[in-house]
């Protein structure tokens, strides 16, 4: 059955991956612009066709895309779904860099502050895209990963005025909103303007072997 949203709802989406056993998680949020009968339909496989057209072949055979979990964040917290997208799931290149390594993306908005703004981290960087400590921007990875961040932007960035059934990715403060669902207040999600790439590569932590996620 088709899961609806009302204008103004927020939907907290997890990409999960996995890499070298240990999982990875893309925490993105959307706000239902105008309201919709079906958030899989028109939000979650969006989204996942970004992923999985543009990234993924680029990414190392080490990096599987797992699924994608979705709910409801604002103005009250729903329950959880999963979705798993159909097609090839698994990186398209060769040997990767180690789990921690990672492609760093900036989040921005029209607004100043550090609470206006954020970072998103991508596993799965294939050694042979890579010079030293960052992407080869003549390699296929730098091409897929600028037309997988321009498929978030034309999809995810709203018109005005809005499409029907459309959605905008939003940057989430938890200083603002605080670190439990639902937030406190609908300031603590800023409209995403842009995505900035990064050529140098950045490292996560919590995916080194035996860490976490």
């Amino acid at each position: 059955m088709p899961i609806p949203a009302t204008t103004g709802d927020v939907f907290q989406v997890k990409v999960r991956g996995e890499i070298e056993g240990q999982e990875t998680n893309n925490i993105m949020y959307f706000h239902s612009n105008t309201g919709d009968t079906d958030v899989e339909t028109h939000l979650i496989l969006v989204l996942a066709a970004c992923f999985v057209t543009h990234l993924l072949p680029a990414l190392s055979s080490a990096f599987k895309l797992k699924d994608l979990a979705w709910k409801k964040v604002y103005p009250a917290l729903g329950p959880e779904y999963v979705t798993i997208p159909t097609g090839t799931l698994v990186g398209g290149a060769g040997a990767s860099e180690p789990s921690f390594v990672s492609i760093v993306t900036s989040v921005k908005s029209s607004e100043g502050g550090r609470s206006k703004r954020g970072r998103f981290y991508l596993a799965g960087v294939p050694e042979a895209a890579t010079l030293g400590s960052s992407i080869d921007t003549s390699s296929a990875l730098w091409t897929a990963y600028l037309a997988f961040l321009n498929c978030i932007v034309t999809n995810f960035v709203a018109g005005d005025p809005p499409a029907s059934e459309s959605w905008q990715m939003e940057i989430y403060s938890r200083k603002i909103g605080g670190a439990h669902f639902p937030p406190s207040t609908v300031s603590a999600f800023t409209p995403m303007a842009s995505l900035e790439p990064h050529a140098a590569l950045g490292t996560t932590r919590s995916r080194k072997i035996g860490h976490g996620h």
